[in-house]
This record gives C-alpha cells, structure tokens and sequence, in this order.
C-alpha cells in the first residue's frame, strides 16, 4: 500500500525532530540550530505547498515552536 503525501511529509519532519532531539541530547549546539533551521524550513515549504493537512501542520508547528522557545539562548 502506498501512503497518502500527508502522512509522508508528516513523517519526514518526524524524523527531522529525531534528529533536533539527538542533538539537544549529546549537546550539539550548533548542530541541533542546523537541524532546527532545516526543519522549521521543510515544514513551512510542506505546509505552503499543501502536502501537510492542517491539523498536522497546527501539531507539528506547536513541536517546532517547543524546541525553538527551548532553545533560545543558543548562539552560534
């Protein structure tokens, strides 16, 4: 069975946090800012091209904005 664009595209950033949460964990500043960027990027470019149905876009932007406020006083 294929799965629907949505539920790929969910996935991915999935696996995009995975590896923002690795990072926080061993303590890779500038790697999980990387990871950070990078997701927050995806997931905007999923959501504007509608690859993403809103109600994940809604729960997948809180997780983002979780990480970015539990972030902030990081600094390249």
């Amino acid at each position: 069975m294929f799965q629907s664009k949505s539920k790929q595209s969910k996935k991915e950033i999935e696996t995009l946090f995975n590896e923002i949460q690795i990072n926080l964990e061993n303590n890779y500043k500038d790697l999980a800012i990387g990871a950070r960027k990078k997701a927050s990027e995806r997931l905007e470019t999923l959501h504007n091209d509608g690859s993403l149905k809103e109600k994940d876009y809604i729960k997948l932007k809180k997780t983002m904005d979780d990480y970015t406020k539990r972030m902030e006083g990081y600094h390249h």
